[in-house]
């Protein structure tokens, strides 16, 4: 039985020995090419005059003129007291208490204050020293994509990631903010189980650092770091899962995923895709049961699904008897099910981050109303994150490839759902679409339930 193991082996063998040559390799030449090669701002403003594609290699060092600014010490600026009642001061941010219970240790001493972020990035970044002592350039997101799952979100960050101003390699699906730093999987449904990912290896894992630079291209004359990044993550919005565990006693979460970013970037632009919830629904039972996120009962069915849905709204109801509205949204108990009822339960979750941005920071888009006129809604985006419109011509001739490319034939989509169930799913949607309209100020929020 040893013959087979030995057989296979010997490849992999040399398979690693020839990878960790190379390896040893690039690093030399990397550190050989880094060495004392400072680029002066003469020099860089020459790059920047070079075609529009260029990008800055890793071998330049653009951190030359810039200075590691002085941090804000800990503690209230006027009572100098670390924390006082629900919060605590760091590097000049006032936190809630119960948010550094969720966060790795690092989050807030790392991370400076607003105020000492480096001016010359759109981005927040700033300058500082890696675990070696290295000095690097670290960033966090411009804007944010933050929900909601299957309403869109894919196609809007393919679109706009072909954006000049946006770094092409920004990041999708990050889950840092709602699962890595938690010590969560990527993967939906997963307990805490793992050491929380590090802010400094987030900010420095290359989606931020690495993309941004990718976008020098001095169009304006004026501004050298013009370019931005966003993270694409459609489950920030809604996905607090196993908040019972940092915060024991409460009912419903003292902090969500809203506040840690806000505290971190509280400039940040925020992006959030709504549709109809009892189609979002239907969406997302058919992709995470095709793809074994849930333990799907197969063959899918019209009565299963009705099933389903009553065993959630049911579910939902009983913990209402003795808890709030934004407890039972956020339970994660309920967050188990197939059905995935929660996330359409769009005004729970929207509240919380209205609370912290203000509305000319926050856009709320409605798939239904992007589909119809995509290029509108597209040139509107960019006003928002305020950087230039796409020219028309390039605009039309990129959405009609788009369209081609993601057009999902009818043939193809699985109808599972009775007339009975859409009366269930509306009698219990409507109080919640109803407050949606109040906090939003728009009928169309209504989807025409009402």
């Amino acid at each position: 039985m040893r013959l087979p193991f030995r057989l296979h082996r010997r490849p992999l063998v040399i398979f690693i020995g020839i990878f960790v040559a190379v390896c040893l390799i690039f690093g030399q030449y990397t550190v050989k090419t880094n060495t004392g090669e400072i680029i002066s701002s003469e020099e860089l403003t020459q790059l920047l005059k070079q075609k529009p594609n260029h990008k800055i290699k890793d071998n330049v060092d653009i951190l030359a003129g810039l200075s590691i600014r002085t941090r804000v010490p800990f503690g209230n600026p006027d009572t100098n007291e670390l924390c006082a009642d629900d919060y605590c001061y760091i590097n000049g941010r006032e936190i809630k208490r119960e948010l550094l219970r969720e966060t790795p240790e690092d989050t807030f001493t790392f991370v400076p204050g607003p105020a000492d972020m480096l001016p010359e990035f759109r981005n927040p970044c700033w300058k500082g020293a890696d675990l070696l002592g290295n000095t690097k350039l670290f960033c966090l997101p411009y804007f944010y994509i933050i929900g909601f799952t299957k309403c869109g979100t894919t196609d809007l960050f393919s679109l706009l990631k072909q954006h000049p101003h946006v770094s092409s390699r920004s990041g999708k699906e990050s889950h840092y903010f709602d699962r890595l730093r938690r010590g969560r999987s990527p993967k939906m449904n997963r307990r805490p189980e793992n050491l929380p990912v590090s802010m400094m290896g987030f900010a420095n894992s290359g989606k931020f650092r690495i993309n941004l630079l990718s976008t020098f291209k001095n169009t304006d004359g004026q501004s050298l770091f013009h370019g931005i990044t966003m993270d694409a993550t459609p489950s920030h919005v809604w996905d607090n899962e196993y908040w019972e565990v940092f915060h024991p006693g409460y009912r419903e979460p003292p902090v969500t995923n809203a506040d840690l970013i806000h505290t971190l970037t509280p400039n940040a632009r925020i992006i959030v895709a709504l549709r109809d919830p009892i189609k979002r629904m239907q969406s997302a039972y058919q992709f995470f049961c095709a793809f074994h996120v849930y333990n799907c009962d197969y063959p899918v069915t019209k009565e299963k699904f009705h099933g389903l849905v009553k065993e959630a709204v049911g579910m939902f109801n009983d913990c209402l008897a003795n808890n709030t509205v934004r407890g039972c949204t956020y339970a994660t108990e309920s967050h188990q099910l197939a059905t995935h009822l929660y996330g359409s339960i769009y005004n729970v979750y929207l509240r919380d981050w209205l609370k912290l941005f203000p509305q000319n920071q926050v856009m709320v888009l409605q798939l239904e109303e992007r589909i119809e006129n995509e290029a509108y809604f597209i040139q509107s985006i960019c006003d928002f994150l305020e950087i230039p419109r796409f020219p028309e011509d390039e605009l039309k001739e990129m959405l009609e490839v788009h369209h081609v490319r993601n057009k999902l034939k009818e043939t193809k989509r699985i109808e599972y759902i009775l007339p009975e169930t859409i009366d269930i799913l509306k009698d219990f949607f409507i109080p919640h679409l109803q407050d949606l309209v109040e906090l939003l100020g728009d009928d169309k929020w209504s989807f025409g339930y009402f």
